[in-house]
C-alpha cells in the first residue's frame, strides 16, 4: 500500500525527473561532441525535443495533483464560503471533462499519425509513438481533476501530506 502511495502522489514528478535528467544529459554529451570532437549527434536535439514535450503534458497532471495549477479566481474568492466550495467542485467537474474531450480527440490525432506512417527525421521512430505522450497526459490530467473533486466534496486534504491513495 505505501508503494501505491508513494506513486499516486509523486508518479508524474518522477517520470518529469526522469525526462529531465535525460535531457540534459544528452544536450551535455552533445555539447562536449561540438566542442571536443567537432562532431555532432544528430538525434540529440530531436531526442531532447521529445523528452521536453512529455514533461510539458506530463505536467498537466501534477499540477493539478499539487493544486498549483494557474487560473484566475478572483471572483471565486469574493463569494462565500459554502458557495466558493461548490463552484470550486464545478469547476473541477468542468476539467475533467475538458481534458477528458481533449484526450479522446488527441487519441483520434494519434490514430491519423500513425495511419500516415510518419517517422521522426533522425531516429526514424514511428510519430505515432512519440504523440501518444498527448493522450497520456490528458488522461492523467483528468483523472487528477477526478481526484480533486473526490478530495474537494470529502473534504479530505490534498496536497504532498495527503494521503489521495486511500481515495482509491
Amino acid at each position: 500500500m505505501n508503494f501505491f502511495k508513494k506513486l499516486d502522489q509523486n508518479l508524474e514528478e518522477w517520470i518529469m525527473g526522469v525526462l529531465l535528467v535525460g535531457m540534459a544529459l544528452i544536450l551535455m554529451l552533445q555539447i562536449i561532441m561540438r566542442a571536443f570532437v567537432g562532431q555532432s549527434l544528430t538525434w540529440a536535439e530531436e531526442i531532447a525535443r521529445y523528452f521536453y514535450v512529455g514533461s510539458v503534458f506530463l505536467s498537466l497532471g501534477c499540477t493539478i495533483r499539487k493544486n498549483n495549477i494557474l487560473r484566475v479566481d478572483l471572483l471565486l474568492q469574493m463569494l462565500p464560503g459554502k458557495l466558493q466550495a461548490v463552484v470550486n467542485v464545478l469547476l473541477d467537474l468542468v476539467n475533467v471533462v475538458l481534458f477528458a474531450y481533449l484526450c479522446w480527440y488527441a487519441v483520434s490525432t494519434v490514430q491519423g499519425v500513425q495511419g500516415s506512417g510518419q517517422t521522426s527525421p533522425a531516429l526514424e521512430i514511428p510519430m505515432y509513438l512519440i504523440y501518444w505522450v498527448i493522450p497520456i497526459g490528458f488522461a492523467l490530467a483528468s483523472l487528477r481533476s477526478l481526484q480533486k473533486v473526490y478530495f474537494d466534496i470529502t473534504g479530505k486534504a490534498q496536497g504532498p501530506e495527503a494521503d489521495p491513495a486511500e481515495a482509491l
